[in-house]
């Protein structure tokens, strides 16, 4: 019964192999320090984002949560908003 290794795993086999042995310890904690460090952040903004929401507060730019997306970018293709005439 033969295993077969994930692409993903060989990937990363592939990636840190060519490492000396001593330096490959080194590599993967700098790795898994970069993912937590991405992750910490992630949460950080999110959380600031729903206590800003929370307090009826202004949002800070750098929490913005889900920011840039659809009508951000329409620019002079995005719909007016309606103006309703109520003096009929």
């Amino acid at each position: 019964m033969q295993i077969h290794a994930s692409w993903k795993s060989e990937i990363f086999e592939a990636s840190i192999g060519f490492l000396p042995d001593w330096a490959q310890g080194g590599a993967l904690g700098l790795l898994v320090l970069a993912v937590l460090a991405t992750w910490a952040v992630k949460l950080k903004r999110k959380f600031a984002y729903h206590r800003a929401v929370r307090t009826g507060q202004p949002i800070p730019e750098a929490a913005r949560y889900a920011q840039g997306r659809g009508a951000d970018y329409l620019g002079s293709y995005a719909p007016q908003p309606r103006q309703d005439d109520t003096t009929a």
